[in-house]
């Protein structure tokens, strides 16, 4: 487990442009959703974060805008989670990339 919270803490401080994490712990997450109900197709998430040393910020990113493909955004029914499912989008250092 401790090589899954290094990978963790790497991904954040690339993820923030080198900025350290204040606490990195292991979390319990919802089990993996047997069912899903579409709600119909994600054309953007926003977020809001610090990274590096360009202070707190608000960030859109499109999905599909280089010709990816757009994730769908489902519910867990029995929990009401949301859920990204499919598209073509990554995680890099630089951002969400698709």
């Amino acid at each position: 487990m401790a090589a899954s919270l290094e990978k963790a803490r790497a991904k954040y401080e690339a993820f923030q442009w080198g900025r350290k994490p204040r606490k990195v712990k292991r979390v319990g997450v919802s089990p993996r959703p047997r069912a899903l109900a579409k709600l119909g197709t994600a054309e953007a998430i926003v977020y809001s974060t610090t990274k590096g040393k360009t202070g707190f910020a608000h960030y859109e990113h499109a999905f599909g805008e280089d010709g990816g493909k757009k994730p769908v955004l489902a519910v867990d029914p029995d929990t009401d989670r949301l859920h990204l499912v499919g598209g073509s989008y990554r995680v890099e250092k630089r951002g969400i990339v698709d």
